[in-house]
């Protein structure tokens, strides 16, 4: 009766929680047993992957332990961009009139698709591959005092990214992006406080990367403003812009790392009976100063437009702006700050009878520490110097600063979110374990913010799993993960991609369309472990 109690307890707190969830959290660790089981594994953490779920477990190793594993994934990418431009007249006196954004092509809707999966990886940036696959090894031992087990593996905590073919309409919400963080060494040691108590913790040295490429161009009726102001400054029109609302800008690339940033995971086990056990983990904040490279090629249009205001940067300098270069192409170093964020998770697992387990977690992360990306260049850029002033004269509609000559601020607004997963472990004979889960993923980024660069919403992971004993000493696990995640960004729902906002300059590429996206991710992983 007490199971009974609990389980009916425990999953009335899960169902009740908000179903928030992570982009990739979890989904790049390559645990068979965690993907099958929904990663509901903090108070069943497995084999040396519990350095990443949960340290303490790996204080149940009696001996030694080795792990070996493969993961791939696939993934599916199917979207389009519908709708009409507004339709607001652009017509100062000395421009031509803009009623329709060229970039449907006379079309009602234009496919969004992903030529390629790409990894950005150190000393390579990003890899072109037909599909995502990556090894992975780790072991554990416990020392001839047997007071504590010593731990080491690498893991590969985050990895996303796509590329998209230059003439694909999604290339100016992402033509090519790949953000990937990978533990490289993980000293963890876990021991027993007492015969039912057990913590852990360990150390994380990572490198995180980050590679944009993106086509840019120039949404905004409020050129036109610009334009007439420069016309009553200068009568001859000698300053006038070539540049309509839905002008191309460039190609804007950026390709930036960080070779260490630390930090620590601390977990803890109770076990106070064979059929319940309970775990708490903890994982600090990974902070972030990646530097790099840059570099922005600039249509003919926006450079001619460039130059002919360049006699004129000193008054733009009194709107924000700045110098302006006039030059075909910039290059230099960018820098920019970031957070992976914190995160806690609790789970119980239940051995209901000898043949059925059940675990559920609850987890919580701190996605909100991700406000915006803000690019620091060591030079002022052109672009950046016409979006400053678009931003200053427009600031009231905005409500906040999207950008300076040298400095580009990406809003992200991510939200905290808590998620919750169910796992079922089924001990089909002594050979054979099958195993299921479910982790309902709602989006960290919210709707107003939500677009193509990463195309991940509320989303649905379902897992499958076997193990199968090989012998008295060795296990070899598989899994399946499949999810599925769904985007529908309606006309000026989001300011990050359709927003009709005028001074909405940095960034919205598809102003007053509706932007519908699916996500299909098909991962495969499988471990081999040995106990000596």
């Amino acid at each position: 009766m007490r199971k009974e109690l609990i389980v009916t307890f425990l999953v009335l707190i899960c169902v009740t929680s908000g179903a928030q969830a992570q982009l990739s959290q979890n989904l790049s660790i390559g645990n068979p047993i965690a993907l099958s089981l929904g990663n509901s594994i903090t108070a069943y953490p497995p084999g040396t992957d519990a350095i990443h779920y949960n340290p303490a477990g790996l204080a149940l190793i009696k001996n030694k332990y080795e792990q070996y594993k493969l993961q791939t994934a696939f993934f599916r990418y199917e979207g389009s961009v519908s709708g009409q431009s507004p339709g607001v007249p652009f017509a100062p006196s000395n421009s031509p009139a803009y009623r329709q954004d060229p970039i449907l092509q006379g079309e009602t809707s234009r496919p969004v698709e992903v030529d390629s999966v790409s990894v950005y990886l150190p000393f390579f940036g990003h890899v072109e591959l037909p599909f995502l696959m990556a090894p992975g090894y780790g072991f554990a031992t416990r020392f001839k005092d047997r007071d504590f087990v010593f731990a080491n593996s690498a893991l590969t905590l985050q990895a996303f990214g796509y590329t998209r073919d230059e003439d694909n309409i999604g290339a100016f919400n992402g033509q090519q992006f790949g953000i990937t963080r990978i533990a490289y060494f993980n000293p963890t040691i876990a021991m027993n406080l007492s015969d039912d108590l057990l913590i852990g913790g360990s150390i994380g040295f990572s490198w995180q990367g980050l590679g944009i490429k993106n086509r840019t161009r120039a949404v905004l009726h409020s050129l036109g403003e610009i334009d007439e102001l420069l016309e009553e400054l200068d009568p001859e029109g000698a300053l006038g812009l070539d540049l309509s609302p839905y002008t191309d800008v460039g190609t804007l690339e950026v390709d930036v790392q960080d070779p260490l940033s630390l930090t620590f995971t601390l977990g803890m086990l109770w076990q106070p009976s064979p059929w319940f056990s309970w775990g708490l983990t903890y994982q600090s904040p990974g902070q972030t100063k990646m530097r790099g490279d840059f570099r922005i090629s600039y249509t003919d249009d926006f450079n001619a437009t460039m130059l002919r205001l360049k006699p004129a940067q000193n008054l733009l300098a009194l709107l924000d702006g700045g110098p302006i270069s006039g030059d075909k192409e910039q290059t230099g170093k960018v820098e920019l700050e970031y957070t992976q964020p914190q995160w806690i998770a609790t789970g119980i697992s239940l051995l209901m009878m000898p043949q059925l387990r059940i675990n559920l977690d609850v987890k919580w992360i701190d996605y909100s520490v991700t406000e915006q990306l803000e690019f620091q260049f060591d030079r002022n850029l052109d672009y950046l110097t016409l979006s400053s002033v678009v931003n200053h004269l427009f600031r009231r509609n905005v409500g906040s600063d999207y950008s300076d000559p040298d400095i580009l601020r990406l809003p992200r607004e991510f939200q905290d979110v808590t998620d919750w997963s169910v796992g079922i472990e089924y001990y089909y004979n002594d050979t054979l374990t099958l195993r299921a889960g479910y982790e309902p993923r709602s989006s960290v980024i919210p709707g107003n913010r939500q677009d193509l660069l990463i195309p991940i919403g509320e989303a649905d992971l379902y897992g499958l799993g076997v193990g199968y004993r090989v012998d008295a000493h060795s296990q070899l696990d598989v899994a399946l993960g499949y999810l599925v995640s769904k985007i529908d960004i309606k006309p000026g729902e989001s300011r990050s991609s359709t927003s009709t906002i005028e001074g909405d300059s940095v960034y919205n590429p598809f102003r007053g369309m509706h932007v519908k996206h699916q996500l299909e991710a098909y991962i495969f992983t499988l471990a081999y472990s040995k106990h000596f």
